[in-house]
């Protein structure tokens, strides 16, 4: 069931227009629970819904001036998310790819690569020395993913854990991993590795 919106419109967005901060809060607590389960049906992520959301508002606040113009205020915030939605979800993707890409990497044997760049480096004990540095669940996250090949829902019944937790954690690990092995590597075979 819907409920009619106590407010006019126009004269909210109006405000908004004019750098009303209480009227875009009004705006947000209207708006915010509504967007999120429709960017939730796209991301199936909570985190990343909430995310995108508040990105969609910062929008609205820095374009807050063109908010005159329009007609249908309820089109143009659900295609301005949207939009948001299919670009963050592109990003997930380019951000796994590169991980892919930068694992399958890091897991040649020097010893057999004709780079001889390489030779003298010992990619697999170094991420085994970065892994060893990981938060316990992290780690275990890590090993779970990475040595078992499990899925993120696996993983989170295996922990006790929600599979986007998993996910979180893996994120955070990875970050860690790649600065771990940035801080070991001369930016120049950094670059010559990952392009």
């Amino acid at each position: 069931m819907t409920t009619q919106p106590t407010y006019n419109e126009k004269q909210l967005l109006d405000s908004i227009a004019e750098g009303d901060e209480h009227a875009f809060r009004i705006l947000f607590t209207l708006w915010h629970q509504k967007l999120g389960g429709y960017v939730l049906g796209w991301t199936k992520s909570v985190p990343l819904a909430e995310e995108i959301v508040q990105d969609v508002f910062v929008k609205i606040w820095v374009r807050r001036k063109t908010l005159v113009e329009i007609q249908n205020f309820d089109k143009y915030l659900y295609i301005l998310s949207r939009n948001q939605t299919f670009n963050a979800l592109r990003h997930v993707a380019r951000e796994s790819l590169s991980f892919r890409k930068w694992l399958m990497q890091t897991e040649v044997n020097p010893a057999s690569s004709n780079d001889p760049l390489q030779g003298n480096l010992d990619y697999d004990s170094l991420i085994e020395k970065a892994v060893d540095q990981l938060p316990g669940q992290q780690r275990k996250v890590h090993e779970l993913k990475y040595k078992q090949g499990m899925k993120y829902q696996s993983i989170g019944k295996e922990l006790g854990i929600a599979p986007e937790t998993a996910r979180k954690h893996m994120q955070t690990a990875t970050k860690f991993i790649t600065a771990y092995l940035r801080s070991h590597f001369s930016v120049l075979l950094l670059i010559l590795k990952f392009f």
